[in-house]
């Protein structure tokens, strides 16, 4: 069998499956060359679809916003957004997408450095038929490896029909994590054919319900079983109350999408006030549950849900002042963030950063108790201004504490994802407070243990070698420090000088021959490094009150 034969049956064998796949899309400002693109082969014949033809590369755009697209011939010069732009544009809305460029000859230079962007591969103008041809064989045969196990591409589709729901599920998740999906668009045809949904731009509202185990927030287990069950509740509840309605948690929180009439918005909110004490009845498992319940403004399209979403976050946050109600609103304005500066003033920047470089860990946390009082005390109410607080405090304190030398990791990130399983303002400042005070303390203990190392190594060093006769100069040395230095060090840590503390360790080891060992008391004299028996034995009967010879009778 040939190559071109081996080809053809690839084709026939594979085009049934591409039908209806893989859609085509072609793009030159020359009319004449899209028509002769057009009639130029059998399109069918390769299992390929032209959906789409355009004459310059905004109309190009345009069509892949709105529609799928997986092969794109495109002349490499247009006007309003050339060739080259327009690659870049539809590689971040397909990635895998194929593209075939077109130049001429002028623009061969041009047309090569396309190629680095991805491009499948170039076509000289005049387009020949055995050029496009071939191409479009790479192409199929690209499309065959990906495909080549039937059985596989038959268990992949049928997974997807099995898993509808997952698929719908990942709308929350790439709407909200990832929006680069989109390119900046959210036409509704593609979204709800590609996550399987009925949408119509009616009205749209959001939601984010925040479920926190109040006793067991570390427990990532707890947090994870209560959403599920939560996720649940909040399903069943919003069932057939709008024409759709999407639920799933994203980052920890319950989020989801209304889509009716306003009518339906209302009664769907009504029932979502119920949502909030049936997820707290949860308490009987999970002991005490908070339960929050952010609404987002109304959308009037798809093209406005992002929004939706944040107002809905701000409504969540309202929980710091607004916990009890039912259903949170995002407030008005942004008046809170002048007074975050208002709190958090160049005067208490100073006040802190000062508590922070003499360690004064009283004075610390007075002044975050007062923050809290401040916050209590606050006219705005606005759930903005705690977080907004919450941050100032903490890019403080870890200016403070790299400023002064103070060897705290930065966890930034980590603590401000904390904040989300916050429900008060006693426990923000609270763990703010509680986690500050413990990294200074970690810090000093630390600190001194590290001071103290090598006082350690001395003390080490002396009870090795006490029988040789060492010096403070001789200990210094072997530690590296200066004699000076290490001798205030010694006396600071050990609460004796170096040669009294140098005495004791020898009389300790000759008290502990004398107990078990036939010696004679000259030779422990010199076996602990003194050479004169009546100074060893004067010196033992000052630190013990007995003689060396008595201490032995005595003791053994």
């Amino acid at each position: 069998m040939g190559h071109y034969d081996i080809i053809e049956w690839i084709l026939d064998d594979t085009k049934e499956r591409l039908h209806d796949m893989v859609k085509v899309l072609i793009a030159d400002d020359e009319k004449k060359v899209c028509q002769l693109i057009v009639n130029l082969v059998d399109w069918k014949a390769f299992g390929l679809e032209i959906v789409g033809v355009v004459n310059d590369g905004i109309s190009a755009y345009k069509f892949l916003q709105d529609y799928t697209v997986n092969v794109m011939i495109t002349d490499i010069r247009m006007p309003g957004c050339d060739g080259m732009e327009l690659i870049q544009k539809a590689k971040v809305l397909y990635p895998d997408m194929y593209i075939v460029i077109i130049s001429g000859y002028s623009q061969f230079d041009y047309a090569q450095n396309a190629i680095r962007y991805g491009v499948e591969d170039y076509l000289l103008k005049p387009i020949r038929k055995k050029d496009l041809t071939a191409t479009l064989k790479k192409i199929i045969e690209k499309c065959r490896e990906e495909i080549l196990d039937a059985q596989k591409w038959e268990d992949m589709q049928k997974r997807l029909e099995e898993n509808e729901e997952r698929v719908k599920g990942s709308f929350l998740e790439d709407l909200l994590k990832r929006p680069e999906k989109f390119g900046g668009f959210y036409p509704l045809d593609r979204i709800n054919r590609e996550y399987h949904y009925q949408f119509q731009d009616i009205c749209y509202q959001t939601f984010i319900i925040k479920a926190i185990p109040v006793k067991r927030k570390e427990d990532s287990d707890t947090r994870r079983i209560l959403l599920q069950k939560g996720t649940e509740i909040v399903k069943e509840a919003l069932e057939g109350m709008c024409g759709e309605a999407v639920t799933g948690v994203v980052d920890g929180d319950i989020c989801g999408i209304l889509n009716g009439t306003e009518e339906d918005m209302k009664k769907a909110a009504r029932k979502l006030k119920k949502v909030k004490l049936d997820i707290s009845r949860l308490q009987d498992v999970f002991e005490e549950v908070q339960v929050y319940v952010g609404l987002g403004r109304e959308a009037g399209s798809m093209q406005n849900i992002r929004e939706s979403f944040e107002t809905a976050e701000q409504a969540v946050q309202q929980r710091f002042y607004y916990g009890e109600d039912f259903l949170l609103k995002a407030p008005q304005g942004d008046k809170y963030k002048d007074t975050v500066g208002e709190i958090i003033d160049n005067a208490c920047k100073k006040r802190f950063l000062n508590y922070i470089e003499i360690i004064d860990l009283e004075s610390i946390e007075g002044e975050l108790d007062n923050l809290e009082r401040l916050l209590l005390e606050s006219p705005e109410k606005d759930g903005r201004l705690v977080s907004g607080i919450y941050k100032e405090v903490l890019t403080l304190f870890y200016f403070g504490t790299h400023n002064y030398n103070i060897a705290i990791p930065d966890q930034y990130p980590e603590l401000l994802k904390h904040l989300e399983v916050l429900g008060t303002i006693h426990e923000a400042v609270g763990y703010l407070k509680q986690y500050m005070l413990r990294s200074l303390m970690h810090w000093m203990e630390e600190k001194k243990y590290v001071e103290s190392r090598p006082i350690r190594q001395a003390r080490q060093f002396i009870g090795e070698n006490y029988y040789l006769p060492l010096t403070l100069e001789t200990v210094s040395r072997e530690i590296g420090f200066n004699p000076t230095y290490f001798s205030g060090m010694f006396k600071k840590e050990t609460g004796k000088n170096f040669s009294d503390y140098l005495k004791e360790i020898r009389i300790e080891n000759a008290k502990n021959m004398l107990l078990n060992t036939e010696q004679q008391v000259e030779d422990i004299s010199f076996a602990v490094g003194y050479s004169d028996i009546k100074y060893f034995s004067r010196l033992f009967k000052k630190l013990t009150g007995v003689t060396p010879t008595e201490f032995r009778r005595l003791y053994n």
